[in-house]
């Protein structure tokens, strides 16, 4: 008697279709290592030419310290032979050499060629300009002073930002968040809007570049009222009575009457409530710095706020939450924090840099990157 015995294979597949698996598994290794290694290489083209458009940008931007050196140099020196070169290689990031001649051989107009160069890369500009001053005895401003907001360099407005005016950038102007703008835009280069942020009127994208006239240190020292010659500090009620020179650091933590300006070869910095007693008044009230303008705490300033160097960009930064009622223009522009700006024209007996009563400024006729 035979005994047939039936065995069932159970959870176990044919050979074929297990070799059909690996072969899959196989693939799909080789396909997730391909797209990784694909990313890999995307990120690493991205990385480096982010680096290198930074310092692409780092040489542009030493170009134009450059024009502005040369400007500065060209009007404290009042006489030098031309043509002439001078170079700054002690700026850290990177150098400029600027060359200064006479355009088709006129005596007041200047060719001036910068070229900034920065970790291997190179960027050139030329300007062709001369010495002016804006004319209408004393009683107009130079054009910088026509916007809420002027920055000469890129713009970036993040978070709360309110104006009520208009801006100007000679860079590029990006606004994020909740960043509000009643009146135009005007930039050299972009206009990018993110977020919540708005524009009520035109955007105006490729404007030329304006210059901001330099301030001259000598002019305000030889016409102040108040000399210090070792910074100061401003506590409580302070009454001006025209030029207020400060030979240093500066910090102000009051407010003011009357009609005049504080001028700082350094910094400045306002913290608190700043500005004038009675705006209403027929007062009138600036802020000039040398070295940079900073704002601490919950500040209400009115008045101007003006800040420029030739040779090292200087910057306006906001801390906290400022309301200022009249405008500001500075090298760079950072908030960190609420910004409520409301333009407010400044009075003529103001003595401004760049307007008629102070001295001649260095305005571009023609500007040009060559790359």
């Amino acid at each position: 008697m035979r005994t047939h015995i039936c065995v069932m294979m159970i959870g176990k597949r044919p050979r074929a279709d297990r070799g059909f698996a690996l072969i899959s598994a196989v693939m799909f290794l080789v396909l997730i290592l391909a797209l990784g290694s694909s990313m890999l290489d995307q990120t690493v083209q991205e990385v480096a030419t982010g680096s290198r458009v930074k310092k692409e940008t780092r040489a542009f931007h030493l170009a134009e310290a450059g024009i502005d050196y040369a400007a500065w140099q060209l009007y404290n020196l009042q006489t030098v032979t031309l043509p002439v070169t001078w170079t700054r290689g002690d700026l850290g990031t990177g150098t400029f050499s600027t060359t200064v001649d006479k355009f088709n051989g006129s005596a007041t107009t200047f060719a001036i060629t910068s070229t900034g160069t920065s970790e291997g890369y190179a960027s050139q500009v030329k300007v062709i300009g001369s010495f002016l001053s804006a004319g209408g005895g004393g009683s107009t401003q130079n054009v910088v002073f026509n916007s809420a907001l002027f920055s000469n360099t890129d713009l970036s407005m993040n978070g709360n930002f309110s104006i009520t005016g208009d801006t100007f950038s000679n860079g590029n102007t990006s606004m994020n968040g909740n960043a509000s703008i009643s009146g135009s835009v005007g930039s050299v280069g972009t206009i990018k809007t993110n977020g919540n942020s708005h524009i009520g009127g035109t955007r105006n994208p490729g404007e030329a570049k304006i210059s901001m006239p330099v301030i001259d240190g000598s002019h305000y020292q030889n016409k102040a009222t108040q000399t210090f010659s070792t910074g100061k500090s401003f506590n409580g009620n302070t009454a001006l009575n025209g030029v207020v020179f400060v030979n240093g650091n500066c910090s102000i933590n009051g407010n003011f009457s009357g009609t005049g300006m504080i001028v700082a070869t350094g910094t400045i910095t306002i913290n608190g409530n700043a500005g004038l007693v009675n705006p209403n008044s027929g007062d009138s009230f600036a802020i000039i710095a040398g070295g940079g303008v900073s704002i601490n705490g919950n500040s209400t300033i009115t008045g101007w706020i003006y800040t420029h160097n030739v040779t090292n960009s200087d910057s306006f930064s906001g801390n906290g939450n400022a309301t200022v009622t009249g405008g500001i223009a500075a090298d760079v522009i950072s908030v960190n924090g609420n910004m409520t700006l409301v333009y407010k024209q400044p009075s003529n007996s103001l003595d401004l840099p760049g307007a008629a009563a102070a001295p001649a400024q260095f305005g571009e006729i023609s500007w040009r990157r060559v790359k």
